[in-house]
């Protein structure tokens, strides 16, 4: 009589789950009946663009209910979803990003942000009212899993009594009778490989590969901001001088790089790639392994380093993955104890870190110093003052030979005065208009509530850490020597690169900021994890509060790197055989010029004048170009004229014409190139503009698909010496002179 119970018992728990499992069928096919289906949007993050010339685009593009989220950014619903239109507007020339968009595919993306739900048969329902449904079905779906988890388990095959359950009450409660099974010397040998040290250098190894695979397999070309740095290297190959010559924006050893890279390898698109890469990886590894220092668990760091990963800042941001995730271990080595070679190797890494962006070291100083005080105070205040000089006096040492550079090539104060011009410019060009909020019920809500979360993230995170941290001093309670000045240090970081990364279209700019936030919570993480609290009720409602962080982080990341975008270009979900093609296709693409990789359509328009550069002038010539475009520098194989990449928003000097004038009328440009928004150039660089219509001709106007025109001056003053027989334009250069290739 009991078995009998008891098989009723499991079935009836089976029927009830298979019953949950249809309702939840039911409600989730009854919500599009009943409350419509919410149609695909995009979101554009414009650039320069004027209202007017704004709307053109719209009209255009087929681009509908307009509505603006921020200063810069519009969602649209589109009306014309076709793989030409869409890739049209990607490449538009004032188009920052967008959102919704698969850029390799040329597709609506497999998640985009989304309208309200429309067409039903319940004439505008409030939105509670499918969430409400959907609710329901996701508690029905709950039910009928645990429904059919107590009937499994309640089932012959493993409930009480069965083989099943005895073999795993075995196996649970006495491991040790499978270890004696095993022989003693395999034992023995497997304690002594796997030892915490080498896991972890196994880790971070696999770690460091798998960053840059997945650079690799996700690789889509290089966006038009990665070509400013490309295009300094460049110039200084072809024959000008930093500082000298042109302006250098405070980036020296990040071109410097590029330019190394070229000398060695060559300039193929491997070679920025390689670099690239190398730098995501190796600070993809530095944050696991320090990482797994913060927190004492190796699944919380990679944890925390996936995140990084899968946010996927832009290309030209490997910098900022590389020193931060380097300076976080050389402080974390100068916590634990500051002697005079730690000391002296924070201060190479901060010059370093220095000469890549200058507020880079700036930065990691700031945090480094804070370390190394807090670090000393058990020695005295005199002690940690002294370490801290000698660190700051170290790192001038390092940055003499830099130092002496920019004062025999025009000076410190001329020098640091058009860096802080660029950084003025750029800050005001990107600075948040508002604070973000998140919304709910309106277009786009998903994705302008992943920017806000993760927004109010970064800023939280330094801010409960710190005050964590301050309590942790109090009581004087340290998991690990050095704890604490390492947090600080981090915090005091955190807060700097927070401040000064994340500005205007926050779906490029979170990413940049990622290190420091992601060793924090691996901390803080450690901290909640890694022991028991003398209250464990309270313990378990913060871990269960950061359970749920974790959760809506991981959604919030990826809506704003468009993870499934990620891994549709990866072919990952393809198979072996998928990813093998897209080996072969990435590998062919690299082995490439920069000139095929297809940067914007303004670029590819301009593919014939590139060509008939290598026919018709010499390599000494040099462009002027107005608008955003510093890669059209680049795949042209020419120099730029003037003190700035392009005259654009921030790459040259608004407030120091008069200086660029000198520039041009000494070393004149052979082509100026309009490009963009005329109208924005004409307004910031008027003198330019007045010296461009007198010293130069219009020479051609080349079309550029889906709208747009490229005006391209030749300069008065230059004899020709024939006609091109391609293009009818004049020949600047022998007819002996073999074309050149970039």
């Amino acid at each position: 009589m009991p078995s009998v119970s008891l098989r009723i018992r499991w079935t009836r728990l089976l029927a009830g789950g298979v019953a949950s499992a249809l309702a939840t069928i039911l409600v989730l096919a009854a919500i599009p009946t009943l409350f419509g289906t919410p149609r695909p949007m995009v979101r554009i993050y414009w650039r320069n663009i004027s209202d007017p010339d704004r709307i053109t685009a719209e009209q255009r593009f087929r681009l509908s209910e307009a509505t603006r989220q921020d200063a810069k950014t519009w969602s649209y619903v589109p009306l014309d979803t076709s793989v030409n239109t869409l890739r049209a507007i990607v490449a538009h020339p004032s188009v920052e990003d967008t959102d919704g968009i698969n850029r390799r595919t040329g597709a609506i993306a497999d998640r985009p942000p989304l309208t309200p739900r429309r067409g039903g048969l319940l004439a505008d329902p409030p939105p509670w009212m499918a969430r409400a449904a959907r609710l329901l079905a996701y508690i029905l779906a709950g039910l009928s899993a645990i429904l059919c988890l107590i009937g499994g388990v309640r089932s012959p095959l493993l409930g009480p009594g069965s083989k099943t359950r005895r073999w795993i009450h075995i196996q649970v409660h006495d491991p040790s009778s499978a270890l004696r099974r095993l022989p003693a010397a395999k034992i023995t040998g497997t304690r002594r490989a796997v030892t915490a040290r080498r896991v972890e250098v196994i880790a971070v190894v696999s770690v460091f590969v798998a960053t840059a695979a997945w650079r690799f397999l996700t690789f889509t070309g290089f966006t038009n901001d990665h070509y400013a740095h490309l295009a300094l290297a460049q110039q200084m190959l072809l024959g000008d001088r930093p500082i000298r010559d042109f302006s250098d924006p405070g980036w020296p050893l990040t071109y410097l790089l590029t330019a190394a890279g070229w000398l060695v390898a060559g300039d193929a698109m491997a070679t920025e790639w390689s670099i690239t890469a190398a730098g995501f990886a190796l600070g993809a590894a530095y944050t696991v392994a320090v990482a797994n220092r913060l927190s004492g668990s190796l699944t919380i760091a990679l944890l925390v380093t996936i995140f990084e990963v899968l946010i996927f800042p832009r290309s030209y941001s490997y910098p900022k993955m590389l020193v931060y995730g380097a300076g976080a271990w050389v402080m974390l080595g100068l916590a634990r104890r500051p002697s005079r070679g730690r000391v002296a190797l924070t201060a190479l890494a901060i010059a370093i870190a220095f000469l890549f962006r200058h507020d880079h070291g700036l930065f990691i100083g700031a945090g480094a110093a804070v370390c190394l005080a807090l670090t000393s105070r058990g020695d005295g205040w005199r002690v940690a003052l002294r370490r801290v000089a000698a660190m700051t006096a170290l790192t001038a040492v390092f940055l003499l030979p830099w130092t002496l550079f920019v004062a025999l090539n025009g000076g410190l104060v001329q020098y640091f005065e058009a860096a802080l011009d660029y950084s003025k410019g750029e800050a005001a060009a990107t600075a948040l208009t508002a604070l973000p909020r998140i919304v709910f019920d309106s277009p786009g809500a998903n994705a302008a509530n992943a920017e806000a979360w993760l927004f109010w993230l970064f800023w939280s995170l330094p801010l409960v850490c710190g005050v964590v941290a301050w309590h942790r001093v109090r009581e004087q309670r340290e998991r690990w020597s050095g704890e604490l000045a390492t947090v600080a240090a981090l915090v005091v970081v955190s807060a700097l690169v927070n401040a000064s990364f994340i500005r205007q279209a926050l779906q490029v700019r979170l990413p940049d900021a990622i290190v420091p936030v992601a060793l924090l919570a691996a901390w803080g993480l450690g901290a909640c994890w890694g022991g028991r609290w003398r209250r464990r009720g309270y313990q378990w409602v913060v871990r269960s509060a950061t359970i749920a962080c974790i959760v809506v982080s991981g959604m919030a990341v990826s809506q704003v790197s468009r993870a499934p975008e990620q891994y549709d270009n990866s072919a990952v979900g393809r198979g072996l055989a998928g990813v093998r093609v897209r080996v072969a296709e990435v590998s062919a693409w690299l082995r490439g010029s920069h000139r095929q990789d297809n940067s914007s359509r303004y670029a590819v328009a301009l593919l014939p004048f590139f060509t008939y550069l290598d026919r018709c002038t010499s390599r000494s010539d040099r462009l002027i170009v107005t608008g955003e475009f510093p890669d059209v520098l680049v795949l042209a194989g020419r120099r730029f004229a003037g003190d700035g990449v392009v005259f654009g928003a921030w790459y040259s000097s608004s407030t120091r014409q008069d200086r660029t004038l000198e520039q041009l009328r000494r070393d004149p440009a052979l082509f100026a190139l309009h490009m963009g928004d005329y109208t924005t150039f004409r307004e910031r660089f008027s003198l330019i503009d007045r010296y461009l219509n007198l010293e130069y001709a219009p020479m051609a106007e080349i079309p550029v698909v889906e709208g747009g025109v490229i005006r391209i001056l030749e300069l008065r003053s230059r004899p020709t010496t024939g006609v091109d027989p391609t293009t009818g334009w004049p020949c600047f250069a022998p007819a002996s002179t073999s074309p050149q290739s970039h």
